[in-house]
């Protein structure tokens, strides 16, 4: 008879490719995975993985079994789905993933209405760049991550996106630059002025100066930092200009700290994105979460994950 804890442990060997993630994942050690896997083989009488010094590799057993494994856990799943009143649980949590920008200045807003609605639950927000986001979304570390830019080109098929919005992005001067007094300009006077950027590597720098060298404009990187809010007390104090999206720099613009600049045409558009991996099923506390979240963003009525 099959033991569901070993089958578990199998599933997770199974996703991950890996002992050793399988085992950072499960939180026990490698050797208790090995150990799990070897009983399961014993009893099964099947060799259900081959071992290699990059990983593991299924067998032709091992793929009937890890078929079956997902209909068991999707099953699993979908039962605790059906029975499971969210407004009458004691506890719960939901651990979601956010770009810096999303996290600091729509995340917040987010947590606060959704336990307004259950204030038994708890979501736990962690904070990362896309690619870290991404990687702890795959390693099933988050239930939801929410990034806003750009997914690689390679991304694993394992990973499901859908786009929530898509958002302008802004040019910001302070007081002191001669564009104070604009409304608005055409994208080829950005090249006579120097820029604040994200540093290096950033999907958001990256996607910044391959928009403005798409269109013939080498920028002039005045200074670089590695996130937003000194971004934008450097931009305030000096006469550099950086682009970013306008929820980042709302209250700034209300105090005059800050000015908006529009590039004629609408250059900079960003997409705002959920991502999810396609192998887990959303439970209670997770539905309950995008079904806030669709309030705020109908695309999620319509390409619900």
């Amino acid at each position: 008879m099959l033991d569901l804890h070993k089958l578990r442990v199998f599933h997770i060997v199974a996703q991950e490719g890996s002992f050793s993630r399988a085992a950072d994942r499960l939180y026990i050690t490698q050797s208790a995975v090995s150990q799990q896997i070897k009983e399961l083989e014993a009893g099964l009488g099947q060799t259900l993985f081959e071992r290699g010094w990059r990983g593991v590799r299924l067998t032709s057993s091992g793929e009937v079994l890890a078929n079956t494994a997902r209909q068991v856990f999707d099953l699993i799943a979908q039962a605790e789905i059906a029975l499971t009143d969210v407004s009458r649980i004691e506890s719960g949590k939901i651990i979601v993933g956010a770009t810096p920008g999303v996290s600091v200045y729509l995340a917040p807003n987010w947590v606060s209405e959704f336990r307004a609605q259950f204030p038994k639950l708890t979501v736990a927000l962690h904070t990362g760049v896309t690619r870290q986001i991404v990687d702890d979304v795959l390693a099933h570390k988050l239930d939801l991550g929410v990034i806003e830019g750009e997914l690689e080109e390679n991304i694993s098929p394992r990973l499901a996106n859908l786009v929530l919005d898509n958002i302008e992005q802004v040019v910001v001067v302070g007081f002191k630059h001669p564009l104070w007094d604009r409304t608005s300009i055409p994208f080829a006077d950005l090249a006579a002025h120097s820029f604040i950027m994200r540093q290096q590597g950033s999907q958001s720098r990256i996607w910044l100066e391959r928009t403005l060298k798409h269109r013939g404009i080498d920028p002039i990187i005045g200074a670089e930092f590695d996130n937003v809010e000194a971004i934008k007390r450097a931009v305030s104090a000096g006469s550099c200009i950086a682009v970013l999206p306008p929820y980042v720099v709302e209250h700034e613009v209300e105090q005059r700290l800050l000015h908006i600049v529009r590039v004629e045409g609408s250059p900079f558009i960003r997409t705002l994105k959920l991502i999810w991996t396609h192998e887990m099923p959303f439970y209670p506390i997770t539905r309950k979460f995008l079904d806030y979240l669709s309030l705020r963003y109908p695309s999620l009525n319509t390409g619900k994950p």
